[in-house]
């Protein structure tokens, strides 16, 4: 009988073939099937280990910063928490697909090629998980996640960041968030070991090319939020009239990865306002929201606003000198002229009771360079200019109140406890009108010097009076502009004999103690002032950059960060009158009430009002909008239109007393109301974009 040669081991088959090895290359059926899903399963979990993490730290932030909660329910904020697995889901595809991807085409990889990738998902990882951390000290200062805000405050210049870090180390618990943060990665770290162990798939070139297909297509699906017909985007989640839960329905990585493209993309905001309304329908409305009577148009098919206002009546005399003052974080939460129990203010409340007051007045934004900007220029913060004094279109000449009065004759000085290199103040204002600058490296000697952000406010105005005092005695008018700084994170504050601590605030008296160290500061320029000779020809404003971010959170906008106080203070040229007005004001009045005061017949193009021409009907207006967000409110009264190109207008009723609140969404029920506020914004924005982009801010001289 034949028999087979010993050394062949394999059996024919009844048709002939043979049984041959596994050949990965050629899967087929079920175990085709099959090694495609064990190629995705590193994937799968490095995904889903991403969204447990975003969904812990976003429970972290919820409960470490409910007292901003409003009148947020537990039922909403779930649904909030519900409604951030699209956030979550998409951040956590970003931050899948490239380790996703390696471990397709690499299942077998070498132990330095392991390293290298578990180094890097390491430090990714780490960064990650500290800026969600990070984020609780951050929301409760700001009011919002993170975002372009985040970077904002950082700089090209290290002077400036070693100033942030400084108030970062100085002002927060760095040290216990940094050891949470550190816990909480090494767990993340020790549970995702595994995903970087061999493990080979057994698929083939079809096999490893189908899982990568598959993966790309679900990171496409989960970065665009699903399959609806536009991408994720920020008002997603925006689904109450709760501002607390809506900014708990986001992800702060997924907003600084927004913000990131946003910026890279250009002014995309800007051309979605544009395209809103046609630029002749916004002219003509913005010039009925803002001229007065007797107000002349130069130039009318050039200039939106350019003017020339007539003077106003309500002074006895009109001043020799200005002296405008603009304090940090001045809010009017705590003022107790408007109407704060703290007894936080006394200085400033003795003040109010012999000028005009404004108890209603809103700060342009959230931030000291859009207040100063839009105080000193009359100029709203736009959607995609933030910061215009740093960027290419504050290169234009403005009308400014500097450049107004130093036209007229005027000295002009800005003094302040800081670096004038801070957003370009010196560079701007100096094109802007300003003649000279003290600034921190400018005081001899001061009694108190903050090691993040300068000398006190006391050797700030101390340093004012010699200044005016010696312009006075040249026979000098002058305009001088002060700005404050010690009323700041980490409040850094002297040791004032006989200035008793407020205890009464809660988890807010360390800021209402900078409040009461401020007023004290001013008392005591104030007291100086009145023993000189120029003090009764000075009229002198008074006014807060911005307030603070406390709960509640009236509105997407966070209403009560920019309600501050604003007053007119001159006794003698008033005639002894004095009153607390409720009109809604704002930054942008300013110029224009300035100017009317003074009785300078000279061009101006505010975007705000002569608050002393208004008639006692006219409820006044306010334009508002948050550094780093992109959904502006437009005031009127008690009611606001807070409204985005990525979200639907919302209406609402305010109450500014103590305790605030705001009413339930409007729109539905008065929708012409919500239609007109919403065309004043629009108009407004557009208008204010035409004139900045097309450097039409200043006619040319």
């Amino acid at each position: 009988m034949y028999k087979l040669p010993a050394a062949q081991t394999t059996n024919p088959t009844s048709d002939g073939d043979q049984t041959k090895p596994d050949r990965a290359e050629t899967p087929a059926g079920n175990s085709f099937l099959a090694a495609v899903a064990k190629a995705l399963i590193p994937a799968l979990w490095f995904w889903l280990a991403w969204v447990v993490m975003f969904q812990l730290l976003r429970v972290l932030l919820i409960v470490a910063t409910w007292s901003h909660h409003g009148d947020a329910t537990w039922w909403l904020v779930g649904q909030a928490v519900v409604r951030g697995l699209r956030f979550d889901a998409a951040i956590a595809a970003w931050l899948t697909l490239p380790f996703g991807l390696w471990r397709i085409w690499r299942d077998s990889p070498r132990r330095w090629e392991r390293r290298l990738a578990f180094g890097l998902f390491g430090l990714l990882s780490l960064a990650g998980i500290f800026a969600l951390i990070a984020e609780v000290e951050f929301y409760k200062e700001f009011q919002m996640r993170l975002g372009p805000l985040a970077y904002e405050y950082f700089s090209t210049k290290a002077e400036h960041n070693v100033i942030v870090l400084g108030m970062v180390w100085h002002g927060y618990p760095v040290v216990r968030w940094t050891l949470v943060c550190l816990v909480v990665w090494a767990v993340f770290f020790w549970v995702q070991r595994q995903q970087f162990q061999p493990r080979p798939i057994g698929a083939g070139l079809l096999g490893r090319a189908s899982a990568t297909v598959m993966l790309i297509a679900t990171s496409v699906i989960c970065i665009r939020g699903g399959f609806q017909s536009t991408p994720l985007r920020w008002g997603d989640a925006y689904f109450s009239g709760n501002t607390y839960a809506n900014q708990m329905a986001g992800n702060g990585l997924w907003s600084l990865m927004d913000a990131m493209r946003s910026s890279s993309s250009g002014l995309k905001s800007a051309r979605q306002w544009k395209r809103r309304m046609p630029l002749e329908e916004a002219t003509r409305l913005v010039r009925e929201i803002v001229l007065l009577p007797g107000e002349k148009l130069i130039e009318p098919d050039k200039y939106p606003l350019l003017r020339v206002s007539p003077p106003n009546d309500a002074l006895v005399k009109r001043p020799r000198n200005v002296v405008l003052v603009l304090m940090e974080s001045f809010t009017a939460r705590f003022n107790g002229a408007v109407g704060a129990q703290f007894g936080a203010t006394p200085h400033f409340d003795a003040l109010a009771r012999e000028g005009i007051l404004f108890d209603r007045a809103f700060s342009v934004s959230t931030h000291t360079a859009q207040g100063v900007f839009a105080t000193l220029c009359s100029f709203p913060n736009l959607p995609d200019y933030d910061r215009p004094a740093k960027g290419s279109a504050g290169e234009q000449p403005f009308r400014t109140l500097p450049r107004i009065f130093s036209e007229n004759g005027f000295e002009t000085l800005f003094l302040y406890n800081g670096l004038f290199s801070w957003d370009n103040k010196e560079g701007f204002y100096r094109h802007q009108g300003v003649q000279r600058f003290i600034g921190r490296d400018d005081f001899k000697n001061p009694t108190f010097v903050d090691k993040d952000w300068g000398p006190c406010d006391f050797d700030v105005f101390n340093r004012a009076v010699e200044e005016f005092s010696d312009l006075a005695a040249k026979k000098k008018r002058f305009f001088g502009i002060i700005l404050t700084l010690s009323n700041h994170a980490p409040f850094d504050l002297p040791k004032v004999e006989g200035l008793e601590t407020i205890t009464s605030g809660g988890d807010q008296n360390k800021r209402i103690n900078g409040v009461h160290y401020a007023d004290w500061a001013l008392g005591q320029f104030m007291g100086s002032a009145r023993k000189q000779e120029w003090f009764d020809d000075t009229l002198f404003v008074f006014v807060g950059d911005h307030g603070f971010g406390i709960p509640p959170s009236l509105t997407e906008v966070d209403l009560l960060h920019m309600h501050v106080p604003l007053l007119f203070y001159g006794p003698a040229l008033f005639g002894g009158k004095h009153e607390v007005r409720h009109q809604t004001v704002g930054h942008l009045d300013i110029l224009p009430s300035i100017v009317g005061l003074v009785g300078l017949d000279t061009p101006h193009q505010a975007f705000g009002r002569d608050v002393f021409r208004l008639r006692a009907d006219d409820p006044g207006y306010a334009y508002v909008k948050r550094v780093g967000e992109p959904m502006p409110g437009w005031i009127e009264g008690n009611e606001i239109l807070v409204g985005g190109v990525g979200a639907q207008g919302r209406h609402y009723r305010l109450d500014l007393g103590f305790p605030p609140g705001v009413s339930e969404e409007l729109g539905q029920r008065e929708p012409e109301s919500r239609d007109k506020l919403s065309r004043h914004q629009e108009a407004f924005i557009v208008a204010g974009l035409h004139t900045l982009e097309r450097r039409l801010a200043s006619a040319k001289r």
